[in-house]
């Protein structure tokens, strides 16, 4: 039975906003104290003179947040082979070198259930506000120009699975849509309630691994307000799952499915003042060790 490797990846260029590469550091001690594992592998996310704009006027960091997702890509590639890795970000564009990585650890035999609020699946072409972590699906789709180009197998539309859905594009939506990819909005996952949400997902996966990618922002603000997203000026709506239903949701997919790697991504520790949304991350920590087996 493969075991557990936090991967920490304190990635800030796909939002550039204070507190966005903290969140690793801080979780540290917590990580290594409910998972039972030591913490010392960290991606290296360091880049010298990096500029917003670099040959665009509208896309930002494309060189650094590239050159750090290939670094990320790489560490956990091999770490694959022998464990399961669980990246630490960071902001949500740092899914692109874990995608990929699994994507390509599993020769391209893999599905992501992507556990957010955001669609995160605009085109260098079609951002509007030029941050790359509103881009990292389309990246692992291969619907990107060549400069995001990284591993070689690619997502399938079909393979991608939506939980929790309620801010997005037109552009988004209407490619999701076009490839009738499997998208839960949040009052969806209410409505249907979480059982029944998994039970569908289950019986629709084709493919023999899953990738698991959890955006902490996809809880409701009133449940978990520290993420980088509140600092942007972005949280502007009521959507989101609560956190009773991600604990339930997380069970439930850990205990059913063959997950090969994780990511949790975007916590803020700048705005977690009284320390609740820690401690709710650790709670969901414990539930991770519980049922990821």
């Amino acid at each position: 039975m493969k075991k557990i490797e936090v991967i920490g990846m304190p990635m800030k260029y796909g939002c550039m906003v204070e507190g966005a590469d903290l969140a690793f550091s801080h979780l540290k001690e917590s990580l290594e104290n409910k998972l039972d594992v030591k913490c010392n592998n960290v991606v290296d996310t360091s880049y010298e003179n990096a500029v917003e704009h670099l040959n665009d006027n509208k896309l930002k960091y494309v060189e650094p947040v590239m050159e750090i997702n290939k670094r990320l890509y790489s560490n956990e590639l091999e770490v694959l082979k022998k464990h399961k890795p669980l990246m630490i970000g960071g902001d949500h564009s740092s899914a692109i070198g874990s995608i990929s990585a699994s994507l390509d650890y599993t020769k391209g035999d893999l599905s992501v259930i992507y556990i957010d609020k955001h669609a995160d699946i605009h085109t260098d072409k079609t951002s509007p506000s030029g941050n790359l972590h509103g881009i990292p699906l389309s990246v692992c789709i291969g619907r990107c120009d060549e400069r995001f180009n990284i591993g070689e197998y690619k997502l399938k539309p079909e393979n991608l699975y939506y939980i929790g859905l309620s801010n997005f594009e037109i552009e988004e939506i209407d490619y999701i849509h076009s490839e009738n990819i499997t998208a839960y909005m949040d009052f969806e996952v209410e409505e249907l309630k979480v059982e029944k949400v998994v039970k569908e997902i289950l019986k629709k996966i084709k493919t023999n691994n899953v990738h698991i990618s959890f955006d902490l922002d996809s809880i409701k603000e009133i449940d978990f307000p520290a993420v980088n997203v509140a600092i942007e000026g972005t949280y502007q709506d009521d959507g989101g799952l609560t956190y009773r239903m991600v604990k339930k949701l997380l069970t439930l997919l850990l205990s059913n499915l063959n997950v090969v790697s994780m990511d949790i991504v975007e916590y803020n520790p700048t705005l977690d003042k009284d320390l609740k949304c820690k401690e709710k991350i650790e709670e969901l920590l414990e539930i991770i060790k519980e049922n990821w087996k």
